[in-house]
This record gives C-alpha cells, sequence and structure tokens, in this order.
C-alpha cells in the first residue's frame, strides 16, 4: 500500500481526565506533524467524553483556543457515563478515516508505538494491529492468578481467542472497524469483538507509561464485576460448568445412597440421617442458587438485548479548531447542541 494520502483518526474515550487532557494534546499535535511531514498521513482525533464531571470539555475547548492545533479535534460528549466499551463504540461511529488508533487518555499508551501500528497496517498488510503488555510482574500476584484464570476460561469455550494482556490500544483499519459497527450487541466485549471480527492481526509487546496524573477509574471491585460481565458476554462456559456440576452431584448423590442401602442391608448399621441430611440440602442448595444467579445473568442479558434501547446518548457533537476559529474572527455564536442516538 502506497504511504500517501492516508486519513487516521485517533479515538480517545476519558472520564475526568481534566490533568492529563492538556498533555495529551500537546504529545498528539507534535505526532500528527511529524507523520504528516513523514508518510503524508492527515491524522484527526475524536474525543468522547464519557459524562466528565471535572470540566474536561473547558480544558480541551481552552487548549484549542490559546493555539491554533494542527489536527483536528472533534468532542463527542455523552449524556452520562456509559462505560469505556459504550464510548468506544460511539467513537467508531463517528469515524470516517482509512483506520483509526485508539488508547487512553492517561498517557500510558506510549504514542510513538503508533509509528509500529502504521508499519504493520501500510508495509505488511495487517487490518488490525494492537499492543500488548509485555509482562504483569507491576501486578500483585493473587491479580495476575486471577488474570490467567479469567483468559483460560473465557477462551476455553469462545468462537475467537481472546489475546491476553491486548486492551483498547490498537490500530483498525477502515473494513475492521466497520465490521466492528455492524455488530448490533449492547452487553459488549470490546476484546472479545477484536478477535471475532478476524482479518489479519498483529501484536506488538509494550510496557505501559506511569500515569502522569488522577487515578484508574477501575477499582478491584469492578474489574471483578467487568470480568464477569465479559465472560458472561463472550460464553456460554458458566452454563456448561452448572450442567456438568449438576451432573456429578447427582452421580455422587446417587452413590451415596446405593452405599447407605448396602450399609444397612448387608453390614446392619443404622445410617444416621440427620446431619447427613442437613449437610446434602445445604449443599445441593447452595449449588443451585449459585446456578440459579448464572442463568439470571445471561437472562439479564437478553433482556437488555431485546429492550433495543440505544447504546447511549450523545449530548454534543463539536469541532474544537472551528470554535477557535470563530471565536478569534469574532463570528462565533453559541453551540449548537446535536442530540442523537447511536
Amino acid at each position: 500500500m502506497r504511504e500517501s494520502h492516508h486519513t487516521v483518526s485517533f479515538i480517545i474515550p476519558f472520564l475526568n481526565e481534566a490533568n492529563n487532557l492538556p498533555r495529551l494534546l500537546d504529545v498528539m499535535d507534535k505526532f500528527a506533524r511529524t507523520v504528516e511531514r513523514t508518510r503524508s498521513i492527515k491524522m484527526d482525533v475524536i474525543f468522547v467524553d464519557d459524562g466528565s464531571t471535572d470540566g474536561s470539555r473547558a480544558i480541551l475547548s481552552a487548549c484549542t483556543r490559546v493555539r491554533t492545533p494542527y489536527m483536528s479535534v472533534r468532542v463527542i460528549r455523552l449524556s452520562r457515563n456509559f462505560g469505556k466499551e459504550v464510548a468506544l463504540t460511539v467513537g467508531l461511529k463517528a469515524a470516517t478515516s482509512d483506520a483509526v488508533v485508539m488508547m487512553d487518555a492517561d498517557l500510558q499508551h506510549p504514542i510513538v508505538l503508533v509509528e509500529r501500528f502504521l508499519d504493520g497496517w501500510l508495509t505488511d498488510g495487517y487490518d488490525v494491529v494492537y499492543a500488548y503488555k509485555q509482562t504483569n510482574e507491576d501486578e500483585g500476584r493473587f491479580r495476575r492468578l486471577a488474570r490467567r484464570l479469567y483468559y483460560r476460561m473465557i477462551n476455553s469455550n469462545a468462537d475467537a481467542e481472546i489475546v491476553p494482556n491486548a486492551g483498547d490500544f490498537r490500530l483498525l483499519t477502515r473494513r475492521a472497524y466497520e465490521a466492528l459497527r455492524e455488530l448490533p450487541e449492547r452487553q459488549r466485549l470490546m476484546k472479545g469483538l477484536y478477535s471475532w471480527i478476524g482479518f489479519r492481526q498483529k501484536g506488538i509487546p509494550f510496557t505501559p507509561a506511569k500515569r502522569e496524573a488522577g487515578t484508574s477509574k477501575f477499582s478491584t471491585l469492578k474489574l471483578a464485576l467487568l470480568a464477569l460481565d465479559g465472560i458472561t458476554s463472550f460464553t456460554i462456559l458458566p452454563l456448561r460448568m452448572a450442567t456438568w456440576t449438576g451432573l456429578v452431584l447427582a452421580i455422587i448423590s446417587g452413590g451415596y445412597g446405593l452405599y447407605t442401602i448396602f450399609e444397612k442391608i448387608f453390614l446392619g448399621t443404622a445410617v444416621p440421617g440427620y446431619p447427613t441430611m442437613m449437610t446434602t440440602i445445604a449443599f445441593i442448595g447452595a449449588a443451585q442458587l449459585i446456578f440459579l444467579g448464572i442463568i439470571g445473568e445471561y437472562l439479564g442479558k437478553v433482556l437488555v438485548e431485546v429492550k433495543g434501547r440505544p447504546l447511549a446518548i450523545v449530548e454534543s457533537d463539536e469541532r474544537l479548531e472551528e470554535e477557535a476559529r470563530l471565536l478569534r474572527s469574532g463570528t462565533h455564536d453559541n453551540v449548537i447542541l446535536h442530540e442523537r442516538k447511536w
């Protein structure tokens, strides 16, 4: 493929990242200048504000007013916090470029790695070029174990294997991200969908940088809930586990019943009934409640899909460099808010 006359859009969802956005915009602006000079690729950025409450939108607007950004800056603000998966999807629906690069706003994704993404796309012909963490030594032992179990469980019965330690930091060509846009489900595990669409994919190891400001929005409890949501969204393994566990319990209880009959008839042993009965009932009851909860998770997802609500409501959709130009010329009117459903 010729490295000329291509366009690439950065898609950056964020939530309360006011302290990181000025530095991020500077880094991206310099990178866009370099890439256009060396590769003749025009870049723009689509920020998706996932219901921030710290004035992040105003920070972005102020940054474009004090200087003219080299690339087009578009900010899509959602009416409330819908979650990162939805924010990414909204950004993908807004893209029109030859390729998109998705990354976080916390400056932990090194922008220099995008050069290798571009090489994988333009030189090697890959449709998806993703980054994956080279090591998890910075995490605790329990968290590393939970991560391994999560990927083993979700990949044991998945149509397409999810790459461990790979996140949203990746490049997608137009046909790849258009394929993602055609997927209608509302309970979205983006990591799984990236693998499910297929196409030629290439992984690049990297080490995330330290967060410069702010804190992560994902606590341990929230990560655990997201893991559960991802498993039930992408695989039916828990339902099969419930079936197999029920079969094992039936075999054990049947065998124990035959053993008690043997003891009574052939050994003359009086089997104590009350403790055994209570323990068995409690065990089976607990198992039933757990499996009912698993079934409930899947039924809840079916209910969400059947309702057919839009993924998100867009409160506003603005191009900041155009707003800054109008302000400097003195012809700026109030920004029109576009309420749309995605």
